[in-house]
């Protein structure tokens, strides 16, 4: 999303720096690269302030830092939970009388940043108020209604679930080909205390032509109210294809797969992963955060993260919102994308948008050849031609 002028000359981004003690917790404070990997891995804001004020912070929050976070996804309400987190004065350590008294306790090998954050993301994808619904699976795992097996995967172990899941995707990829559904897009600018100032909304259903080509037919399309921001042909590009991201073994050589641990998310356990674009090729748009894979399913059951890269083109900035993509089980056997959400803070170099979006997936329905979209010209444009839907760029 583009910042319009208009609006660039009338907002300013105002940073306002904090140097003071470092909080020194009893739980393990989260040291700089924790907080990294938290908001490059999409962790909503909410989850993530929460567990900055559970567990304080090690390191001391400069103007360079402030500027490299918000590069990295926090908004406000996390830069202002990082400044009052190294305030706080380091609580005391209570030593018990036996431990003094008794031999040494044995030394432990500093947890490394992957294991950290595992343990960050099993205490992220618990239930709270904040957080969206929860995925529910129609084969949930008979341990739910007990004590969960999330004992981690051997190296080995990982890998053939990487390649079995990124098999499974592109089964699923090829099946999601053979439905028509319906996509609702809204995009909201928000004002100071919550209001919405400006929304841009479209609907889609996605059919056949008498061809067999898949098309988009516009369905509704009000007029455009935004007035900071310009949406652009990335992020369409965004809504067809990033936000519902699919991981196959065809784009699997592209990122880079990292391990993060198996949690318990709402009914279902499954096994993270963060997802990093090796290289950046130019013209093309990668997922970058983290993935939830069914330990049962191996399909992904929940995305967290955001388009990558965001081009300036020009001096004019094209700034994508962290995003969360939920799935839910169709026709019993395929995981396929129902929900998207995303709140963020647009950080222009010379303006900030808040700004909220919302995709839902609805009305999956098996394509079959007898029941072929003869006409798939928009409701609303009766002679407007049909909109096919673009390939992804390597593809082309």
């Amino acid at each position: 999303m583009r910042l319009r002028k208009s609006a660039a000359r009338i907002i300013f981004l105002l940073f306002i720096c904090a140097i003071a003690a470092v909080a020194r917790g009893a739980d393990a404070p989260l040291g700089l690269e924790d907080v990294r990997l938290l908001l490059i891995g999409g962790a909503a804001p909410a989850k993530v302030v929460a567990l900055i004020d559970q567990r304080g912070i090690s390191f001391k929050l400069t103007p360079e830092l402030e500027k490299k976070l918000h590069d990295d996804g926090a908004d406000d309400t996390v830069i202002q939970a990082l400044r009052k987190a190294q305030d706080k004065p380091a609580p005391a350590q209570v030593k018990s009388t036996a431990a003094s008294s008794g031999p040494p306790p044995p030394k432990t090998t500093p947890a490394s940043p992957d294991k950290r954050i595992a343990d960050t993301l099993n205490d992220l994808t618990r239930n709270t108020p904040s957080g969206p619904g929860p995925i529910a699976s129609s084969n949930a795992s008979p341990a739910a209604s007990g004590k969960p097996d999330l004992s981690d995967p051997s190296p080995d172990q990982v890998q053939k679930i990487i390649q079995e899941f990124a098999g499974k995707e592109k089964t699923f990829k090829e099946a999601r080909n053979n439905y028509t559904y319906h996509q609702s897009n809204k995009v909201e600018e928000l004002g100071a205390d919550g209001e919405i100032d400006g929304q841009y909304e479209q609907e889609w259903d996605i059919l056949y032509d008498d061809k067999g080509e898949r098309v988009e037919r516009v369905t509704y399309a009000p007029a455009d109210t935004l007035k900071k921001l310009i949406l652009t042909k990335e992020d369409l590009y965004a809504f067809r294809n990033t936000n519902p991201f699919v991981l196959t073994s065809d784009e699997l050589p592209e990122y880079e797969v990292k391990y993060l641990g198996h949690v318990k998310v709402d009914e279902i356990t499954a096994f993270v992963f963060s997802i990093r674009p090796k290289e950046i090729a130019k013209g093309r748009q990668y997922f970058q955060g983290v993935i939830w894979v069914d330990d049962r399913d191996l399909q992904i059951v929940k995305s967290e993260g955001k388009p990558v890269p965001e081009p300036k083109i020009k001096g004019q900035e094209n700034l994508f919102p962290r995003f969360t993509t939920y799935r839910e089980q169709i026709d019993g056997k395929y995981w396929f994308p129902t929900f998207t959400t995303a709140e963020d803070t647009l950080y222009f170099s010379t303006g900030s948008v808040h700004m909220k979006e919302v995709i839902r997936y609805s009305e999956y329905k098996q394509f079959k050849s007898k029941v072929r979209i003869i006409s798939a010209t928009p409701t609303d444009q009766p002679n407007a031609k049909p909109i096919p839907v673009p390939p992804p760029k390597d593809k082309q």
